[in-house]
């Protein structure tokens, strides 16, 4: 096992524990541990995946990154989820915007001439 995958092993481990030790996802009652949601796993995928296509001779730098987004992560420094909650902001604002758009779109063709 090569230390890139070590380190994408522990991530995943991390954001695991996190997201069960929180309880801040909501689940169905049956469910018996509050699983993280799958896009946290897929923002490490991303980046541990982007971090396997470098070459043979640049694996050992690969895998200190990866490393360091382990430490950072353990740390609060860096969080995988951070992207998603930016996209959720800005896919609630895009909506929102877009709306008062048509809303004044709607308003000035309806203005009485």
């Amino acid at each position: 096992m090569n230390s890139l995958f070590g380190a994408f092993i522990v991530e995943l481990g991390l954001v695991t524990y996190r997201t069960v030790r929180s309880g801040g996802i909501v689940t169905p009652t049956t469910a018996p541990i509050p699983a993280p949601l799958p896009s946290l796993y897929t923002s490490a995928i991303l980046i541990y995946g982007g971090l396997a296509l470098i070459p043979g001779r640049g694996a050992p730098l690969a895998g200190l990154i990866g490393w360091g987004f382990v430490v950072a992560t353990a740390l609060n420094l860096w969080s995988p989820s951070a992207a998603n909650e930016k996209a959720a902001v800005a896919s609630k604002t895009a909506t929102t915007l877009g709306a008062a758009t048509k809303a004044a779109h709607t308003t000035a063709l309806n203005v009485p001439k």
